[in-house]
């Protein structure tokens, strides 16, 4: 068979999250599925590199998926995107080793999140950024990201549901980028991540910045192995999926 890799994009805004569920619910896999299916005379083993979750959006997702046909890459991404949805696009396609998987073999994932901190927040960014009008206090944000890098047990950045035992993750970089117009982006990458972990640890960051928080609490808070310390969840509306390498 053939394997095949995709580069996707979507707005998540309108999905319940990108993994197939059941019963009439819309995902962004179920509308890969059903539009591969008019193309094609069947596919396997269809893999995606991160679960996004309800109004999660992605610039940079990857999945891939087997056919037995030999596809004419150009021609079928053009004829991919015409039957998607307008709130999902393929943006690149290549054949890959038969034994390529995306999920298993990504080395790298990156998040990122957007907020605007000032007295107003741009139309062009009221759907995909969080608005915050009290001042933050950048340099202790930036302090305190710096504590998150480093193999940790994200026990409590994670939902308090989850198996204590499988919480450890690699987080390679976690930075806060100031721009016009008050925006300030998030950026944390790792080699995965665990349940709402990255919003968890923005709602952290954000309370450094109001001053809720110090920025030497975040080792004890980690330390700590226990949700109730960290910050509040920040809502997914800011959330992309930016990045994922191999």
């Amino acid at each position: 068979m053939n394997n095949y890799l995709a580069v996707v994009e979507y707005d998540g805004t309108d999905f319940k999250g990108f993994q197939s569920q059941p019963g009439k619910v819309r995902t962004v896999q179920g509308e890969i599925l059903a539009a591969l299916a008019t193309l094609t005379a069947g596919i396997e083993g269809f893999c995606y590199a991160g679960r996004t979750d309800s109004g999660v959006h992605a610039r940079h997702q990857v999945i891939n998926f087997r056919t037995f046909q030999e596809l004419d890459l150009y021609r079928f991404q053009w004829k991919l995107n015409c039957v998607l949805p307008g709130d999902i696009v393929i943006r690149k396609m290549a054949k890959v080793a038969h034994d390529f998987d995306a999920r298993r073999d990504a080395k790298l994932r990156q998040y990122t999140y957007y907020v605007v901190n000032s007295n107003c927040q741009s139309v062009f960014w009221k759907k995909y950024s969080l608005f915050i009008t009290g001042k933050l206090d950048i340099d202790a944000m930036r302090q305190a990201a710096g504590k998150f890098t480093g193999v940790k047990d994200f026990t409590s950045f994670c939902s308090d549901n989850l198996h204590k035992a499988f919480n450890t993750r690699e987080v390679y970089s976690c930075s806060i980028g100031r721009h016009a117009d008050g925006l300030l982006v998030f950026k944390i990458s790792a080699n995965a991540f665990l349940y709402n972990m990255v919003r968890i640890i923005v709602g952290t960051l954000i309370e450094v910045g109001r001053g809720k928080k110090s920025p030497e609490v975040i080792e004890e808070i980690i330390e700590g192995k226990d949700r109730r310390r960290a910050g509040k969840i920040v809502p997914p509306l800011g959330l992309f999926l930016t990045d994922v390498r191999y």
